[in-house]
């Protein structure tokens, strides 16, 4: 039935009733016709409810009101299933990002060729195959251009570093 708690509301005042009354009629407290009322959007199916919608005569389906969980199918409807596989994807597509990053991330023995002739036993580079030692990380500029402009970054490094001292 869509019912909202604004229409048991207004179902209410159209029988004259207070929420005590009505309450009364259906057995249930007066706080729980206000809840009811004061719910936003459409109304679930519930005991309390279906007695005050019996008490203002109004038709329901009261077939949703059964106690045993297979007539209720488990108390699953299709919007909560809905809502449980959304999570579902959501937690799966979590765990293959952090699986992910885990990958970049994963460290594992170099395993290189020492001047010794042995395999190296540090760790890689996050990421990376090899340690900082056999390609893990830069060794320096090699072209004749790259190495004028380091020349220059740590030419004006130091002049910065002795205009701070005066």
């Amino acid at each position: 039935m869509g019912l909202t708690g604004a229409e048991l509301k207004a179902a209410r005042k159209a029988k004259r009733l207070n929420q005590t009354e009505l309450g009364a009629l259906a057995g249930v407290a007066r706080c729980t016709v206000s809840y009811w009322e004061n719910k936003q959007g459409q109304l679930p199916n519930s005991g309390g409810l279906n007695l005050m919608l019996d008490a203002l005569g109004l038709e329901h389906l009261k077939y949703f009101h059964a106690n045993n969980a297979p007539a209720r199918g488990w108390g699953i409807i299709d919007t909560q299933q809905e809502w449980v596989n959304r999570q579902a994807q959501r937690e799966l597509q979590r765990l293959k990002e952090r699986e992910q990053d885990r990958v970049a991330n994963m460290r594992v023995q170099c395993r290189a060729k020492t001047r010794k002739g042995r395999p190296c036993k540090l760790m890689s580079e996050a990421g990376r195959k090899r340690c900082k030692f056999h390609g893990g990380m830069s060794t320096g500029p090699k072209t004749a251009q790259g190495k004028a402009r380091i020349a220059e970054a740590q030419r004006m490094r130091w002049q910065r570093y002795r205009d701070n001292q005066l």
